[in-house]
């Protein structure tokens, strides 16, 4: 009896350090994820139109691009063809929002194909009119999330314009597109 109980201790403490291990390594994700973060957390963003988008080769359709999982992503079509950029997302903010930037997290595969290079970014209080570009640019190439910033606007819909690949090829993917909350 006496050896029983011993052997059940010990399983109890392995299992028990175990977990407590797991534990520390889950939180230490989370934070170093959201660690230095301008992240849209509070902002919700749906996807109103793509200009393109891959729905039978893969799952690349445009709303992952805001559902918050970096493993899923928005890719335009490349299976039957492959329309050449520029390519759009536009996306729909929750309520009318002051926003001072937006962020690009390109796919995390271990592909790049679609990763922006040159880009467009506008905003509208419709979904229709954009007007003129409240900023445009050039992202690095890394996998890394970019975070570009302009003067504070207020608006309901957001369009990010991808007007290159980094390989020059015909594709955008994005596995997120947030807003930076103006504060």
């Amino acid at each position: 009896m006496k050896r029983v109980i011993a052997v059940l201790v010990i399983v109890a403490c392995v299992f028990g350090t175990r977990a407590s291990a797991q534990e520390k390594s889950t939180n230490a994700k989370a934070t170093a994820t959201s660690t230095g973060s301008t992240s849209t957390s509070k902002i919700k963003l749906t996807v109103v139109r793509v200009d393109s988008e891959e729905i039978d080769g893969e799952n690349g359709r445009g709303t992952n691009a805001v559902d918050g999982n970096p493993d899923t992503f928005w890719h335009t079509q490349w299976q039957d063809a492959s329309p050449e950029c520029p390519h759009e997302i536009v996306i729909k903010l929750e309520n009318p929002t002051s926003i001072k930037g937006f962020t690009y997290l390109p796919r995390q595969d271990e592909e790049e194909n679609g990763t922006i290079k040159d880009y467009e970014f506008y905003v509208s209080d419709d979904g229709k009119e954009f007007g003129k570009p409240v900023k445009k640019g050039s992202l690095e190439t890394d996998k890394r999330k970019k975070t570009v910033a302009f003067e504070p606007v207020k608006c309901s819909f957001i369009k990010l314009r991808a007007l290159s690949e980094i390989n020059d090829a015909a594709w955008t993917s994005a596995a997120e597109i947030g807003v930076v909350p103006a504060e």
